[in-house]
């Protein structure tokens, strides 16, 4: 063997170690901070002071409206890193305090994300703004996200499937916060964390068939004088269109659709949906946030998913609006907004109707 056969053996072998190298720690971390690279429980960082803790992890599928379902490969996936308050509405509609910790696991944006769709309703309405998730345990229980929630909101990776866990102390008073045993769905995204829920075992993706809603974009002028709210299997009611509109709620926006790009809409005024929810009488239960969903639905059948969490149960609290278009004759009376959302593709013009409804 010559010495330059020599020399190309020896600088392929290096790379294929190096290269099976940065694969095997790849695995371990990604969207985590230096803090936890390092372990400086020395630093400035009040969140990692404590061990973290490794949770039981089981066997995940994942199916629904997608391609490639089955049995998800957890090795080929990087780890983020969220911290939470957590806290959960009881029964009673009261507020339990559970702890406050760090969780590192694996992104639902992440794990989704090589799954392309194969929406069943993809003739009838492309757009992935219909669709929702369900995560179910090895118990049978189960908690939902809209898919815009995952993939077209301002702050992504904010949903994990936890597998390692930290309480975080303070450092006045000693406090034993329960960590629990098993790896959990953790949102970060969540006022109370209702959505959390324990050895998370299948992932269903699917898209809104409990009602149907015809298309027809040749309706002009775009317009729905009121919005009928339709709270399944239990009441209804009517919000009229408003004639006072001095006290509404005003969001400014950089409006970017999935499509166009860029429209020249730079702020929406209206009303808070929670409080006509409010003045309706209606409960926001636990199971609600668990498990509830909204279908918000123009006149001409364009329509979008939220989650009810998403919607009602936001950590940073800021809510949709029902805004008042000063062009009835191209958004109706009322839009949805959401402000939250990096995408204006579910802010629907021409509401004509809010479904709300459960997965159980």
């Amino acid at each position: 063997m010559n010495d330059k056969l020599k020399v190309y053996r020896f600088i392929t072998l290096f790379l294929i170690f190096i290269s099976l190298n940065h694969q095997s720690s790849a695995q371990e971390v990604q969207g985590v901070t230096g803090a936890t690279l390092l372990n400086a429980k020395t630093g400035n960082s009040l969140y990692h002071k404590t061990d973290e803790k490794s949770l039981k992890i089981s066997e995940l599928y994942i199916g629904g409206e997608i391609e490639n379902a089955g049995k998800t490969d957890l090795t080929r996936f990087y780890k983020h890193e969220i911290i939470l308050k957590e806290s959960v509405l009881t029964s009673e509609n009261k507020v339990e305090f559970i702890g406050a910790f760090r969780y590192k696991g694996y992104s639902l944006f992440d794990l989704l994300n090589p799954h392309l769709l194969k929406k069943k309703n993809v003739e009838t309405f492309r757009p992935p703004i219909d669709l929702y998730v369900v995560i179910e345990n090895d118990k049978g229980e189960s908690v939902v996200f809209s898919w815009s929630e995952i993939f077209q909101t301002n702050l992504i990776h904010q949903i994990i499937l936890a597998t390692e866990v930290a309480p975080i102390k303070s450092y006045k008073k000693d406090t034993e916060y329960k960590t629990g045993e098993q790896w959990k769905v953790i949102s970060a995204t969540d006022l109370y964390s209702n959505r959390t829920l324990e050895n998370p075992v299948r992932i269903m993706v699917k898209s809104f068939d409990q009602k149907e809603y015809v298309i027809n974009r040749d309706i002009k002028p775009l317009f729905s004088h009121e919005i009928r709210v339709d709270i399944h299997q239990d009441s209804s009611f009517i919000i009229p269109a408003i004639a006072e509109t001095s006290q509404l709620i005003s969001y400014n926006t950089s409006f970017f659709g999935m499509g166009m790009g860029y429209h020249d809409n730079q702020s929406f005024k209206g009303i808070a949906l929670k409080s006509f929810l409010e003045n309706s009488g209606f409960s926001f239960e636990k199971d609600w946030f668990r498990n509830g969903l909204v279908c918000a639905a123009s006149v001409d059948g364009y329509r979008a998913v939220f989650s009810f969490s998403e919607l009602f149960n936001r950590y940073d609290q800021v809510g949709p609006i029902l805004s008042v278009s000063d062009k009835d004759e191209k958004s109706g009376f009322y839009r949805f907004f959401l402000p939250t959302d990096f995408y204006a593709d579910r802010s629907v013009k021409a509401v004509k109707e809010l479904y709300f409804f459960k997965i159980n």
